[in-house]
């Protein structure tokens, strides 16, 4: 490794995956269950399930949290839910090519919000690529928006924040966080319509832009 940075972190769902999986699981998955509970409709489920949801809002860590939301609907096992779902888990088709180009001269690293929960089973088939993966709401119960959750990144991989890069594909959590403590950031904007300096419309930009740091 050398050159300017020495860490690349990644964002997980918008960067490596796409949403289908998580927005199934808490949009159809959990209102099908409270329906079959309560003996409900699933419409009637699914309004009541997505009004608990705002009441809560994302800016709360229990609103990332699959394990609180099954207690408070007083449901179970989520890990079968998850599995209903394994075929709707999609990686963006340049992922794993970038990843394992990017592993020989970079220690990987994945910063999410998502609970552990989703973080471990999104990540099945790309974990081997990274040296260390970090929840926000589970390992430091906090959120992205918090640059002190980068600050515990470095802290506990001893670098200096200027020496790692973040990317994903939203500002505040991504981009405009870590840049207050050094961090280059980077942002995913996969449609395109954005255009600066520091923004990328996939990771094989995203590659580019970091080897040409060096």
């Amino acid at each position: 490794m050398v050159g300017s940075v020495k860490v690349l972190s990644f964002d997980l769902e918008g960067t490596l995956v796409n949403h289908v999986f998580s927005d199934l699981v808490w949009n159809e998955g959990i209102p099908k269950l409270y329906a079959e509970k309560m003996g409900i409709s699933f419409e009637e489920a699914k309004n009541f399930v997505l009004t608990e949801y705002a009441k809560v809002g994302d800016g709360k860590i229990e609103w990332y949290d699959i394990k609180y939301w099954f207690n408070r609907f007083g449901l179970k096992n989520y890990k079968k839910l998850f599995e209903n779902y394994s075929d709707k888990v999609f990686y963006y088709p340049e992922v794993e090519e970038v990843l394992d180009s990017l592993k020989k001269d970079y220690m990987l690293v994945l910063a999410t919000n998502s609970g552990r929960e989703f973080l471990e089973f999104l990540t099945e088939k790309v974990r081997k690529y990274f040296d260390k993966t970090f929840s926000a709401t589970s390992d430091f119960k906090c959120l992205k928006k918090d640059s002190f959750f980068y600050q515990k990144i470095c802290d506990i991989l001893n670098v200096k924040p200027e020496l790692m890069a973040h990317v994903g594909d939203r500002l505040e959590d991504d981009v405009i966080s870590p840049r207050r403590i050094g961090v280059k950031a980077f942002y995913l904007d996969r449609s395109g319509k954005t255009s600066n300096s520091f923004t990328v419309k996939n990771l094989k930009e995203f590659e580019f832009k970091i080897k040409s740091l060096d």
